[in-house]
């Protein structure tokens, strides 16, 4: 996941320095106060996630990434050129997987959980041309479970269970707690008013609901590339 960050971090980085190269505006700078005329941005935007949990204290934890998606309507609000606040609410696909193979015996196991998301990015924009932006964004994220599957599959079948929640007599789960909030940090280019980004966001709330985990540690990560359109 790392190499697909730092490799989408450095097309984000290249258009930015390409489109400063093309422009020959004379009024560039690294920090524009002008106020902006424009009050809100809204726009939508879709997205691809790759996604994992960082776990801690639970043995055989080395789990997979998984392939989600995102989508929801960004809302951004300049404060100057150079510097807006960025939010917005998502619907977001995280989870992981894990696969087991031995001698013959091949167990699968994918989480999938459905996240409602709002980001609270501060960021930071380049200039580069009247219709050319990059910007730099940094900030929490807070996000609620609206629905889970833990889908475990071996030779003998499959298993279906609801990913949140804890265990009780007549129903098992998989005890991870619905609420989430963690930190981002993400570069976007705006072109035209069509928008490509990428964010990397570490979950810093320990998900595993005690009564079903103990001590155990799990927490999101996931890294996420979009596109949109900025009305």
């Amino acid at each position: 996941m790392k190499k697909l960050f730092l490799t989408a971090l450095a097309v984000v980085s290249a258009l930015g320095l390409s489109a400063q190269r093309a422009s020959d505006s004379s009024e560039f700078s690294f920090w524009d106060t002008d106020e902006v005329e424009q009050s809100i941005v809204i726009g939508p935007r879709v997205g691809l996630n790759v996604s994992t949990y960082s776990v801690d204290k639970i043995d055989d934890s080395d789990l997979g990434s998984k392939v989600g998606f995102s989508a929801g309507l960004a809302v951004e609000f300049p404060i100057v050129r150079s510097f807006y606040i960025n939010t917005g609410l998502f619907y977001t696909v995280k989870g992981a997987k894990e696969e087991v193979t031995e001698d013959g015996y091949t167990a699968k196991t994918t989480m999938t959980a459905g996240y409602l998301e709002l980001p609270v990015y501060a960021s930071y924009r380049l200039n580069f041309a009247e219709e050319s932006q990059l910007q730099i964004n940094f900030g929490p994220y807070f996000a609620y479970g609206v629905n889970g599957k833990m889908k475990y599959e071996d030779n003998e079948g499959n298993t279906d269970i609801d990913l949140f929640g804890v265990s009780d007599e007549d129903d098992y789960k998989a005890g991870l707690k619905r609420f989430d909030f963690g930190l981002g940090v993400g570069l976007g280019y705006t072109f035209h008013k069509v928008y490509l980004g990428m964010n990397y966001q570490f979950g810093l709330v320990n998900i595993a609901d005690k009564k079903e985990w103990e001590n155990a540690s799990i927490k999101n990560s996931n890294f996420n590339i979009s596109l949109g359109y900025n009305f």
